[in-house]
């Protein structure tokens, strides 16, 4: 039984994907999207009315080690580095 990530009170009964568990995204990180890293588990009153955390592809990238796939994900480390 887990506690809520949030508020560390109540048992957490559901899960929230940190990077949005959206088709494409199902489809560009398939070893990815449903890893323990990218899921907080919160409480039901937290997941409908607190301020959830939430990762840019850059960010989930960057937790697991792996580039961008998509291309505006590509298109905007490139011009990150053409900033540098």
């Amino acid at each position: 039984m887990k506690l809520c990530g949030l508020c560390n009170k109540n048992v957490a009964n559901q899960q929230h994907h940190l990077f949005s568990n959206t088709k494409l995204n199902r489809k560009l990180y398939p070893d990815y999207i449903h890893h323990s890293d990218n899921i907080m588990h919160l409480c039901n009153g937290c997941h409908l009315n607190k301020s959830i955390p939430k990762w840019t592809e850059k960010t989930f990238c960057d937790n697991f080690g792996i580039d961008c796939r998509s291309k505006s994900g590509k298109q905007k480390l490139k011009n990150e580095l053409k900033s540098i």
